[in-house]
This record gives C-alpha cells, structure tokens and sequence, in this order.
C-alpha cells in the first residue's frame, strides 16, 4: 500500500461517518459487545477469564504503595512519554484498557460476530482491520479495566493508571481507592498537545498500524480515534480538560489522606518534545 497522505484522509473520512453516533461503528450501536451480551450470562465467564488473564502477566511490587496516572486527550502521546519519563515502569502493573480491547476483539474474531462487517473493502483496496472495530468494545474495556484497577490497588500493587481523565469525578474516585488502601505517593502526569497535534499524532499512529495490518507485520492493525473523542477534550479549543482534571489531584490531596501528591502538566510541542508546563507538589 502506498504511503499516500490522499488515501489515508480517504479511510479516515470512510471511518469517521461509520464512526459517528448513529453510524454503524459507533461505540453504542446495536454491534457493541456491552449491548449484545446485556443478558448473557456466560459473558460473565469470559470477562472472568479476561480479568484473569491481565493479572496473569506482570510482577508488580506489592511494597511500595505508589501510583501512576495518566491524563490526556487520545493522541496526545501518553504511553511514550510514560516510557521517557518513569524509568522503573516494570515495577508497576500498568492497567490499560486499550490491551483489554485487544483481548475482546480478538475473541470476537474467534466468535466471528463481525464477519460481516470485517468483509467490507475500504478506499485503499483492503477490508477493515480488526483494530479498528474498537468503538464495539469499548464500553465493555472501560468496565473491566475498571475493575482490574479495584483488584490491583485492593492489593497495593504499585500501579499506572493509563487514562485521559475527561469526565468529571473520575479523578476524586481515584484518589479515594488509593487513599482507602493506604497508598503513600502518587504521580500525576498530564499531557496537553493541543488538538492539532493530537489529530495529526492519532491519524499517523492507525495509519501506521493499518499498514503493518496489510503488510502482515500486525495481526490486529490500528486502532482508528473518531474525531470527537480528542475534540471533546478541548471543550473550548484551549487547555486540556484532561489536565484541568489532573490538576484537582492537588485540591483532593489537601485532605492529607495520602502523603505525597506531585502533579506534572507536559506540553509536546509540534517537534514532539515535551516541556513541563505546570508543576505542583503536596508534601506532608
């Protein structure tokens, strides 16, 4: 397939009106795995197993009683920068409900529940790769990627909580799990690429993946990020609602339930460099 930046926008507009609300590939249409196995009960089994299978892998410490979260629009470049900042990441059960999607998709493929849907020929002459069927599982990932988060800090694993912190309250019930299990120290770290960036560094990443898909260097291709799932982030084109969320850690920490909160706002520039925009720091 040609590195063509004309047949990229051509799938990414293919994609995008499939995955607009009330568009086959929305996240709440009738295919998502959430709505299809509502009454299903042996869909209680598989998540068992999921949920199994993530705590499986990894050896995190159990001593250090300490956090990681991220916070940041899709796009914005978290995982990277995860890596090139937290150099003891293996000591951390990171909790990641993009490898959960993973695991539900590929047992979809095993079902065939969307044969018919992966069967469909795209602008650049291939089907849908299986990646980008995402927005079906979604709510379902969210959901077990929350109560693998309860299990891991119930356990007092040092723990990476990757997220985008869009919605209100989700910050404040995080502190409140770590601070009822007696964690000592979290790390906040939000990433603001402003909404260009994110755009441009989403599409560059699925573009990327859908290539490795077609050229059978990937088994499940990329992962598409529908518009409106970075620009609900920038309610009002500027600051990150992301990092204005990441930012309350610090009014949460005043009630000194945990002993050590530091916040870290990252701004990438357009190079893709990241610059520390704001600091703050609560210390008993």
């Amino acid at each position: 397939m040609a590195r063509d930046d004309s047949l990229r926008a051509k799938v990414a507009e293919q994609l995008t009106t499939r995955s607009a609300p009330g568009g086959p590939l929305h996240r709440d249409a009738s295919e998502c795995t959430e709505r299809r196995y509502a009454t299903d009960v042996s869909r209680l089994l598989l998540r068992k197993r999921i949920v199994d299978r993530y705590l499986a892998g990894g050896n995190p410490r159990r001593d250090g009683r300490s956090a990681i979260i991220t916070a940041g629009a899709p796009g914005s470049g978290k995982s990277s920068m995860l890596r090139a900042v937290v150099a003891d990441l293996d000591d951390y059960r990171v909790i990641d409900a993009d490898i959960i999607k993973d695991f539900l998709i590929e047992q979809a493929i095993d079902d065939g529940i969307y044969d018919h849907l992966l069967a469909e020929i795209l602008a650049d002459g291939y089907a849908l790769a299986p990646r980008e069927l995402s927005g079906f599982v979604h709510l379902e990932s969210v959901k077990l990627a929350d109560q693998i988060r309860r299990i891991c800090i119930r356990r007092k694993e040092n723990v990476v909580i990757e997220g985008t912190l869009t919605w209100d309250g989700q910050g404040p019930r995080i502190f409140r799990e770590l601070a009822d299990s007696e964690y000592t120290d979290i790390e906040v770290y939000g990433v603001d690429s402003g909404p260009a960036v994110a755009h441009e560094y989403a599409l560059t990443r699925w573009w990327q993946g859908r290539l490795d898909w077609v050229s059978g260097a990937d088994q499940l291709g990329g992962r598409f990020t529908p518009v409106d799932a970075i620009d609900i982030c920038y309610p009002k084109g500027g600051q990150s609602i992301c990092t204005t969320h990441a930012l309350q850690f610090i009014d949460s920490a005043q009630s000194g339930e945990i002993p050590h909160v530091h916040v870290t706002i990252l701004r990438r520039l357009t190079t893709g460099t990241l610059e520390v925009a704001d600091e703050r720091f609560y210390r008993q």
